[in-house]
């Protein structure tokens, strides 16, 4: 029977934290006006490309999951929808505290889970399909359960799932990995 991995293993991702004030832009008609945040240059750097990136984090604590749009100067800015606005209690010109994950390193598909998907070829073809982002939030589902017959249930579930065609995991708390990550980096 497998054990269930250490978490601390997978969970290698740099915290980020600043601090940022939100502005206004006006967009293409005068009732169209976006909330936006620029991050630091210096946090723009942590990450291998100058393109757009999808980020996940905290807005004075409450959770997102965003893509940063590129600036002229290679830095980032940041949409903040009306979800955001309201989650952080933030306004227009208020300074808005941030944690967000750094880059990840590449995927490692843990081996149970690559067994599993290479016995069922419907599964794989549905794994093959996914997005990065996708294929992430499957093995962190997977890499989370804290006891090994959830772990198997969960292997069992996913390559149902994506013989089915699916696409995400229905159970997984996309911000619960992110949480605890950044718990564990209050801690040490």
């Amino acid at each position: 029977m497998n054990k269930a991995i250490d978490t601390s293993e997978i969970r290698q991702s740099e915290v980020i934290r600043f601090e940022t004030q939100l502005y206004a832009v006006s967009g293409k008609s005068p009732t169209d006006t976006h909330v936006m945040l620029e991050m630091p240059p210096w946090v723009s750097e942590k990450f291998p490309s100058q393109e757009k990136i999808r980020i996940e984090g905290t807005i004075n604590g409450h959770p997102f999951r965003a893509t940063t749009e590129l600036r002229e100067q290679g830095t980032h800015s940041l949409r903040v929808n009306s979800a955001m606005l309201k989650g952080s209690r933030a306004n227009v010109g208020d300074t808005v505290s941030l944690v967000i994950l750094g880059p990840e390193p590449r995927l490692v598909v843990p081996s149970d889970l690559l067994d599993a998907l290479n016995k069922s070829p419907d599964s794989k073809k549905g794994w093959d399909r996914l997005t990065d982002a996708d294929r992430r939030d499957w093995t962190r589902w997977i890499e989370l359960a804290k006891k090994p017959e959830t772990r198997m249930r969960r292997i069992s579930r996913a390559v149902d799932q994506l013989s089915s065609g699916k696409r995400r995991a229905c159970c997984v708390n996309v911000y619960d990995f992110m949480l605890c990550r950044f718990k564990e980096d209050e801690e040490s």
